[in-house]
């Protein structure tokens, strides 16, 4: 059993570390305590990019990069369904950093620890998705690295890295807690994160949320819907504007809604602990394909997701907290939901996405790494692609999809 264990080697691309003293590290837009400390002298492990390129390359007199890639023994992935975990102690290798991805890999945690009696849980390389496993107790988080006498601790790696429909996610999403429940011998959802809403309350005005920033223009909510849904819902409760003044794009689309001063506006959470926090003390929510989107799983919190490029089927798995609507288009080169996650760059150097570039993906390989400033405030303000153009023109009947949707809640 423990050859098994360690008989696979980590695919995730993983560096080794070592600091001449003692050193401590927080990951911005977490909880504080999310920190972590290392001591001198010990081999680390790190799969943050952003950690090794802006604290680890800057500190050469502090940390001493090993050359070689490292890689770890771990469960190989043929292994994964019929190993039984019952009795020892898990480690899992996060591949991303993504807030949804996270959000659904708690979920599958939460369900194996239901089918195994396991001795302890731990994640490492969570990087900004820390304080999304800091919801559930029990699970030991390493959010920046991994030190080798913590790894000794643990009887199984597990490098989620191998998870075979993570490969072509740039252009077709996962449900990652349904994939990965069925790469674990089909274990059944966890029973402490219900598929169904939760109530809403009788006994007060409720509190509402519009949430309608995502990463991407291409599936940011025009600021037009935002405006119709505000204006909406405002009689079932009280509304507040949830933004991020952290993102480029957050700044741009305060600017370009102007709310009235009497509407309650969140620029920005502290953190992502702060985010889910916030989610939680809501009761009900309008979203955008997001990562809040995908927050709300974990609190059964009832309300309408607006989807464009994604497919809601998908996203949303079992769940059915959020009412589900896609934006109708079709087009030359695509239609909704034609899957696209990130926005693509042509020959010639323009960003966007097949729509608005007027290309079949084949000749659009190469996906917008880069912050492009310009770009952003040209598709989200200017020049939206085809499918969020068609959602701004029709932001008056998504208001009212989302006041019948609201309505429906309540006199169930």
């Amino acid at each position: 059993m423990a050859d098994l264990a360690r008989s696979g080697q980590t695919r995730t691309g993983l560096l080794a570390f070592r600091a001449a003293s003692q050193f401590r590290f927080h990951q911005p837009g977490t909880d504080r305590e999310t920190e972590q400390s290392g001591r001198g002298g010990e081999t680390c492990y790190t799969s943050l990019a952003q950690f090794s390129r802006n604290v680890l390359a800057r500190h050469p007199q502090q940390f001493r990069i090993e050359p070689a890639a490292a890689t770890l023994p771990c469960l190989p992935r043929a292994a994964w369904p019929t190993f039984d975990f019952s009795g020892r102690r898990v480690l899992f290798l996060l591949p991303s950093q993504a807030l949804g991805s996270n959000v659904c890999t708690l979920l599958f945690l939460a369900a194996l620890r239901q089918r195994f009696r396991l001795r302890g849980l731990g994640v490492f390389c969570a990087g900004a998705a820390a304080d999304i496993y800091r919801t559930v107790r029990g699970i030991e988080v390493f959010t920046l690295w991994l030190p080798a006498r913590d790894l000794r601790r643990y009887d199984v790696v597990v490098d989620l890295g191998h998870l075979e429909s993570r490969r072509d996610i740039d252009i077709w999403p996962v449900d990652m807690e349904g994939e990965l429940l069925d790469a674990f011998g089909g274990l059944p959802p966890s029973s402490d994160h219900p598929a169904e809403p939760r109530p809403l309350p009788a006994d007060r005005p409720l509190r509402i949320a519009v949430m309608p920033l995502s990463s991407t223009p291409m599936r940011t909510l025009p600021p037009a819907v935002t405006a119709a849904l505000i204006d909406a819902l405002k009689g079932h409760g009280a509304v507040s504007l949830c933004l991020n003044d952290n993102q480029h794009q957050g700044r741009l689309y305060r600017e370009a809604l102007d709310p009235p001063p009497e509407l309650p506006v969140i620029d920005a959470y502290p953190s992502v602990g702060g985010l889910l926090r916030g989610i939680r003390g809501f009761d009900y929510a309008v979203l955008a394909d997001s990562g809040p989107a995908h927050m709300t799983k974990l609190f059964a919190l009832p309300g309408l997701a607006l989807y464009s490029s994604a497919p809601p089927s998908v996203l949303q798995g079992r769940f059915r907290n959020l009412t589900p609507w896609v934006v109708p288009f079709v087009g030359p080169h695509c239609a909704t939901p034609c899957g696209l996650a990130k926005l693509r760059i042509a020959a010639d150097g323009r960003v966007g996405c097949m729509g608005s570039l007027a290309l079949p993906l084949e000749q659009l390989p190469r996906t917008a790494q880069a912050a492009d400033p310009a770009a952003v405030e040209r598709l989200l303000l200017r020049e939206p692609i085809p499918c969020i153009a068609r959602m701004r023109d029709m932001a008056s009947d998504i208001a009212a999809i989302a006041e019948a949707d609201l309505s429906q809640r309540r006199s169930a």
